[in-house]
């Protein structure tokens, strides 16, 4: 009898194991990570309004933010990143949409190239997926999406072109 038991357990799907818990969302720490991004956006896109497009320098490379879509209340930015020619990359880093939500004061990552909404099934997600997705993958994303911005606030410098008289300079 004890080794039927035995051979029961180990033939059980992983998810229902005992002592397993379901994934639940720590909200007041995501909607703080999407808080800290709506400021760090803020300091980065200045003239948000008026402007379209702004590129930073980086020590090895350039990150651009383009304007992707505006509302009256939210606005959808791309973020990409671009290694300077004789950098070796192993790794691209990924293009980030990100919408801002003005009205609550937030910005949460909502595509990572190009395949969105991130975290599609949300909390429900079976683990493997075809998108090998684990269920706090939009938490995740909010906080790499922060200190790719922190990153850009500490070690960047903004580029602009300066037209004087209809010149270039």
């Amino acid at each position: 009898m004890a080794v039927q038991s035995k051979v029961d357990m180990r033939l059980r799907p992983l998810d229902r194991r005992v002592g397993k818990t379901a994934y639940r969302v720590d909200l007041p720490s995501y909607h703080a990570d999407c808080d800290a991004n709506y400021l760090r956006l803020c300091k980065l896109l200045p003239e948000l309004a008026s402007r379209e497009h702004w590129r930073y320098r980086m020590p090895h490379g350039a990150m651009e933010l383009s304007v992707l879509e505006r509302s009256r209340y939210t606005t959808e930015v791309s973020l990409s990143a671009r290694a300077d020619a004789g950098e070796r990359r192993w790794m691209a880093p990924p293009q980030i949409t990100v919408r801002l939500y003005h009205d609550a004061r937030m910005a949460e990552v909502v595509a990572i190239d190009g395949r969105g909404p991130v975290g599609d099934n949300g909390v429900n997600c079976a683990y493997p997926n075809p998108r090998m997705e684990r269920a706090d993958e939009r938490q995740q994303a909010n906080r790499f999406l922060g200190e790719w911005l922190g990153h850009c606030l500490e070690n960047g410098r903004t580029e602009f072109e300066l037209v004087l008289d209809g010149r270039r300079i």
